[in-house]
């Protein structure tokens, strides 16, 4: 659900995008988790505040990328529609003229 959603958001593939994502490894081997307690505890929530950090700071890197590539898109469309309208603008004044040499005649 959660590939559906950044495939949604950043537009890229999501072929593409699994190879950003965090892996999150979670084991209950090591002598700390095999001990229990306190400690254990406090093991397993600081890897999962770092793998939340991790797929926060790569969804914003997906995101930025994302949103570079629309803005990049829209520049090259604005730039199509400035050439057109000067297009436009060329063929108007060349009917003009021609309006004027059909009315001289």
């Amino acid at each position: 659900m959660a590939l559906n959603k950044l495939h949604v958001l950043s537009g890229i593939s999501t072929r593409r995008a699994l190879p950003l994502l965090s892996a999150r490894w979670y084991s209950d081997e090591g002598a700390i988790r095999d001990a229990g307690g306190a400690f254990s505890k406090k093991e397993k929530a600081i890897e999962d505040q770092y793998f939340r950090r991790l797929e926060q700071e790569q969804l914003q890197k997906l995101k930025d990328h994302a949103n570079e590539h629309h803005k990049e898109e829209i520049d090259a469309h604005t730039q199509s529609i400035k050439e057109l309208e000067e297009q436009i603008k060329r063929h108007k004044e060349k009917i003009e003229r021609h309006k004027k040499k059909m009315e001289d005649h």
